[in-house]
């Protein structure tokens, strides 16, 4: 009776050690296919479907790092742009920014406040919070682009 409650445990944890086993390898690869390093300073987001760059410029002010994101030529695309609050928070939510040189610091979005035009919106890499600033201090600066 105590032999076979032993065995039954055994089995039981034997099993679920296997499926938790089986979860890693799933999620690792799942985890591959979400973020690639494309081996050119960007890395894609399959997830949300975008490319991001992976090094951090600036500091710059608001209006400097939208010309620097417009005017960026990376991994052979041009079409380089500031991300929006939204894009921003969902790069801070991502395992790829894990992959990326990141400041545990404020970045730039190109969302412009709605209540004054000389604010606009950051977020601040080291824990997420997302705030207004005016446009004229210097925060980092990550470009983004479709990756379609």
């Amino acid at each position: 009776m105590i032999m076979q409650r032993f065995l039954r445990n055994i089995r039981t944890l034997t099993f679920i050690f296997m499926l938790g086993l089986a979860g890693l390898v799933i999620s690792g690869t799942a985890f591959a296919d979400w973020c690639v390093d494309n081996g050119d300073g960007t890395i894609t987001d399959n997830n949300s479907g975008l490319m991001w760059q992976t090094a951090t410029a600036g500091p710059m002010d608001w209006d400097q790092a939208m010309n620097y994101a417009s005017g960026l030529s990376l991994g052979g695309h041009s079409d380089w742009r500031m991300p929006t609050k939204f894009e921003l928070v969902g790069l801070f939510h991502s395992p790829c920014k894990d992959m990326m040189d990141v400041r545990d610091d404020n970045y730039w979005s190109s969302t412009s406040h709605s209540n004054d035009s000389n604010l606009a919106w950051h977020v601040y890499f080291g824990r997420g919070y997302v705030g207004s600033f005016n446009k004229s201090h210097p925060y980092y600066v990550r470009a983004v682009r479709s990756a379609q």
